[in-house]
């Protein structure tokens, strides 16, 4: 949840900062935060859980669509004519 500001020297500590809002830091000793994803809701994305100061939004695709975009779940697609998928980031297949 924070990114290092300066690292750490022979008189002073390591520094860091936390993420401002809207993006957010799981690893450690990285000087940079990344941008929270946006689920693209208009392409058949549902979001599941938040973005948090120490973890990116989750999303998944709802049922009729399949996963078209990093990171998965973020953007979706319909799936074609004779074909379906239940959500959850299932790749569509045909209807047997």
């Amino acid at each position: 949840g924070e990114r290092m500001r300066s690292r750490c020297t022979a008189s002073a500590d390591t520094v860091c900062s936390p993420c401002q809002d809207g993006y957010f830091s799981s690893q450690h000793h990285h000087g940079f935060c990344s941008s929270c994803t946006v689920c693209q809701t208009r392409k058949g994305s549902v979001e599941v859980k938040p973005c948090e100061k120490t973890s990116d939004t989750v999303c998944v695709c709802q049922a009729g669509f399949q996963p078209a975009g990093i990171p998965v779940g973020s953007e979706c697609s319909r799936c074609p004519e004779g074909t379906f998928s239940q959500g959850r980031n299932e790749n569509c297949q045909p209807w047997t």
